[in-house]
C-alpha cells in the first residue's frame, strides 16, 4: 500500500500492520553548524579509521546527509582533511603567538617555543597526525610558496611557520644566534621538533627517556649549532 504524504512526512512505514520508525534524515541547520559539524564527524572517522579508508558516503551517513548533500559542503574528503589541517594550524599559531607575547628576546624565549610547539603536538595527538603525518593532507599547498607576502595574507600554516621565523630572526638581531638564513634555521628546528612529536605520538609504549629530559636535550642540542658562543641568555 503506498503512503500518504502525511504519513511519508512523519517517517514511518507500515509493515505487517505495524508502524515502524523509518531511518529519517536530520533536517538542515544552518550552514556553519553543518560545516562544523562535518568537521567534527569527519576528524573522528580519520583518526579511529584512518583518512584512507574512510568514504564520503561513510561520512555522510555519520552526519545524517545523503553523499550530494555532502558535497555542498565539500567537494571531496580531501579538501575536508584541508580544512581540518587548517584549523590545527590555526591552533598552533595562537599557541606561539601567547608563548612569544610580549616576551624579550631571549634563549629562554626559544627553548619556550619548542617547548610549546611539542606539547601542542602531544597534547593533540589525533589532529597532529592528521596535519602531519597523513600523506595528501598539503594537497592544496602550493608546491612554491612565497614567502614575502605579508602575515595576513598567508594560510595558517604558513602563519605558524613564519611566526617561529620571526621569533629566530629576532634573537639573530639580538646578537643571540649565529648569523643564519632564518628560513633554513627554522626548517632545521621543526624538522627537530616534529621528529620528536612524531615518535612519541607513532611508538608511545617505546621506551623513551622522560618527555622533559627529551626536550631539554633537543633543546641543547640544536643551542650547540645555533646559538653564539658567548650567548647565555
Amino acid at each position: 500500500m503506498r503512503m500518504g504524504r502525511r504519513e511519508a512526512w512523519e517517517g514511518r512505514i507500515r509493515v505487517a500492520g505495524q508502524h515502524v520508525q523509518a531511518p529519517r534524515r536530520k533536517p538542515r541547520g544552518l550552514g556553519h553548524e553543518r560545516y562544523d559539524e562535518i568537521l567534527t564527524a569527519a576528524k573522528e572517522l580519520f583518526i579511529a579509521e584512518g583518512f584512507a579508508t574512510v568514504t564520503t558516503r561513510k561520512l555522510a551517513k555519520r552526519v545524517g546527509l545523503s553523499q550530494t548533500g555532502l558535497y555542498v559542503y565539500f567537494k571531496n574528503k580531501e579538501e575536508i582533511l584541508d580544512a581540518l589541517c587548517q584549523r590545527t594550524f590555526s591552533r598552533l599559531g595562537e599557541r606561539l603567538r601567547q608563548v612569544a607575547a610580549d616576551a624579550p628576546p631571549s634563549l629562554a624565549l626559544f627553548r619556550r617555543l619548542v617547548e610549546g610547539y611539542i606539547e601542542f603536538g602531544i597534547e593533540n595527538p589525533g589532529e597532529y597526525m592528521l596535519t602531519f603525518m597523513v600523506a595528501g593532507s598539503g594537497a592544496k599547498a602550493p608546491r612554491e610558496q612565497d614567502l614575502s607576502l605579508p602575515l595576513e595574507d598567508q594560510g595558517p600554516g604558513m602563519q605558524a611557520f613564519l611566526l617561529f621565523r620571526e621569533q629566530l630572526a629576532r634573537l639573530g638581531d639580538a646578537g643571540l644566534l649565529k648569523p643564519l638564513d632564518p628560513t633554513l634555521a627554522t626548517q632545521v628546528v621543526h624538522m627537530a621538533m616534529h621528529g620528536v612529536v612524531a615518535l612519541l605520538i607513532a611508538r608511545p609504549h617505546f621506551g623513551w627517556s622522560s618527555r622533559h629530559l627529551l626536550v631539554d636535550t633537543l633543546v641543547d642540542t640544536l643551542l650547540s649549532g645555533l646559538a653564539r658562543s658567548n650567548s647565555t641568555s
